[in-house]
């Protein structure tokens, strides 16, 4: 869909599927930064898009990140940052990716893997970090259960990780940053389907936790891996 900037009469290019049905999409315009209005479009075209399926993998359909809270506020542009997924890792460094939108935890975070020896790459959006998934290994990945303004109950990239099968999921440690329940809580971490849980309050350690998370996560499968090598699986 070709949509014209009123300030700045810049002609710019939008996807069919970001423009998202009965509601418009509020999007900035990427020359003149000022506000530009688009669609809705028609219900049948959002019905065909539908139709397509789980193409982002496993039981997360395409209408499902649609309608999540950051798939209808983009910036427009030629070069979306999540079309780019390809990372090139440090040889030797643990990758993670950090599904976190608050500014403080961010820094905080990011401050804790540099000093993990980590490579921390920064998700803005459920799309971006959907993307960066699908095309990338990451042996942490740090996601706060509210991230981009979705709910504890209904969150768009744990529910894409927990159905993985065991062989991908058990070479990706997932801690889950949450309000209600206490930090390494092991009974909780194993009801979300989670590694670790750490609570909002304790960001500010969250280097110590993720070294003592992941210490005992990789005790607890060293056997198991170490068989693993034995039999030539790994």
């Amino acid at each position: 869909m070709k949509v014209q900037c009123k300030h700045c009469q810049t002609v710019l290019s939008v996807p069919e599927e970001k423009v998202p049905v009965d509601h418009p999409l509020r999007a900035t315009c990427s020359k003149c930064k000022n506000p530009i209005t688009v669609g809705p479009k028609e219900k049948k075209q959002a019905t065909q898009l539908q139709d397509t399926g789980a193409a982002m993998g496993l039981d997360i359909t395409v209408s499902a990140v649609t309608e999540a809270p950051t798939a209808v506020a983009v910036e427009l542009g030629t070069d979306p940052v999540y079309d780019s997924p390809l990372e090139f890792l440090q040889a030797g460094a643990m990758s993670a990716l950090i599904c976190v939108d608050e500014p403080e935890r961010v820094k905080a975070v990011k401050t804790a893997l540099a000093e993990l020896n980590s490579h921390g790459s920064v998700a803005s959006s459920v799309k971006e970090a959907l993307s960066k998934l699908r095309y990338n290994h990451y042996d942490l990945v740090m996601l706060d259960e509210e991230f981009c303004g979705e709910t504890a109950e209904n969150n768009t990239i744990l529910r894409y990780l927990q159905p993985m099968p065991m062989s991908t999921r058990r070479n990706i440690f997932l801690t889950l940053i949450c309000k209600k329940h206490r930090t390494l809580d092991n009974l909780v971490a194993f009801a979300k389907s989670v590694n670790a849980v750490i609570n909002v309050n304790d960001v500010p350690k969250v280097k110590m936790i993720i070294e003592r998370a992941l210490a005992e996560h990789r005790r607890f499968y060293k056997v198991f891996m170490d068989m693993l090598q034995v039999s030539g699986v790994v």
